[in-house]
């Protein structure tokens, strides 16, 4: 009884945990919601002012009714998010929401953070995308992030020499594992590997980005080239970092069919209700005819798919917006609990475990693999 009320909260079409809306794909819909969560996390409320020396000369005349551009961006940006969250018109509200924040960004040169423009354009353009078309304008948009990244160091004498990777890690981050490997090689050379390295990363993932066929790849290549940087230098760039995860997203192509889950009865009782609870807010349906000597403690159908145990699992997170919000509050709480090397170390650990868990790999598993059902 109580499962079955929970249920029918969650379905509400106005519950924040509900992802199924009528004009707005359910991925891009978590990606907003996860973006807005994650700008009041960091406190983007708090850094809203009015305008000073802004990109846009119109906005000086604003400053003529103190606190008015102020008070108008903190309430837009507030309100919009809230309406968001509670499923109130998402379209229109990611536009409002993703408009309030580059316009904020314009009314002030030193608040300008090229990760918050990046929210913004995304807030922006998933406001634009509907919902039965691929979101292409998100697609270009990350492309263009990295193609701008890459061409912004090629023309850079420093990156080529390795002299501004150099610096940052020396004599900013005073980072132990470059001093390291560095002093077992030439003068330079690690530098400039990374420099080089960097340089390359970034302008593959753009152009694959632009071909559908090798997003799969790109999106490896980006999850992989940011851990290992974060890994390697403990620092993510405000917020950059979980940006960009957040926005990878939009290459979910959500299920057109329910997706019908079987749990083996050998699994203990106790967690066939949590299991169900998780992943309550999926486009799921568990079957009936469940079988004792079966093989597998889950099994996971999906149109004309069928996956087992930890392929099954995989399926299932992949596409359960609890998921993804799990990993957000866990994260927040270990910045919240922990500090310095301990926060770093709980997070990279947690992060190199789910890279490992869903890469793209059978480990020699039945388990892992893939069956296509017979059509007949």
């Amino acid at each position: 009884m109580v499962f079955q009320s929970i249920k029918h909260i969650i379905r509400s079409p106005y519950f924040p945990l509900n992802f199924n809306v009528e004009n707005m794909q359910p991925n891009i819909l978590l990606m907003c919601k996860l973006l807005f969560l994650l700008l009041v996390v960091h406190g983007f409320l708090g850094y809203i002012s009015d305008p000073f020396l802004p990109f846009l000369r119109p906005l000086d005349t604003v400053l003529n009714y103190p606190d008015i551009f102020k008070i108008s961006i903190k309430s837009l940006f507030l309100i919009s998010g809230l309406l968001l969250l509670f499923n109130l018109q998402p379209r229109t509200m990611s536009i409002i929401l993703g408009s309030t924040l580059i316009v904020m960004l314009m009314a002030s040169k030193p608040m300008f953070r090229n990760h918050l423009f990046i929210c913004g354009c995304a807030f922006l353009l998933a406001g634009l995308t509907q919902k039965k078309e691929l979101p292409w304008l998100l697609y270009l948009q990350l492309s263009l992030v990295y193609f701008g990244a890459a061409t912004n160091k090629i023309f850079e004498p420093d990156w080529w020499s390795g002299q501004f990777m150099h610096n940052w890690l020396v004599n900013s981050q005073e980072n132990q594992f470059y001093l390291s490997v560095s002093a077992l090689m030439p003068e330079m050379l690690f530098a400039k590997i990374l420099s080089w390295s960097s340089m390359l990363i970034e302008f593959s993932i753009a152009i694959l980005l632009l071909f559908r066929k090798k997003h799969l790849l790109a999106v490896w290549m980006i999850i992989l080239f940011h851990a290992v940087l974060y890994t390697m230098t403990l620092f993510r760039f405000g917020h950059f970092f979980e940006d960009i995860v957040i926005i990878l997203l939009i290459f979910l192509i959500w299920p057109k069919f329910k997706s019908e889950v079987y749990i083996n009865r050998n699994v203990r009782p106790f967690f066939r209700p949590l299991v169900g609870l998780y992943f309550l807010n999926s486009d799921i349906e568990y079957e009936q005819n469940q079988v004792n000597t079966d093989p597998y403690w889950l099994k996971v159908k999906s149109g004309n798919r069928v996956l087992f145990d930890r392929g099954a699992l995989i399926f299932l997170l992949k596409f359960t917006p609890n998921f993804y919000l799990s990993l957000f509050l866990f994260d927040q709480l270990i910045r919240f609990v922990f500090n310095g090397t301990i926060m770093h170390g709980i997070q990279i650990s947690l992060m190199w475990f789910c890279i490992l868990f869903f890469l793209p790999i059978n480990f020699g598993s039945k388990s892992a693999k893939k069956v296509v059902l017979d059509a007949s």
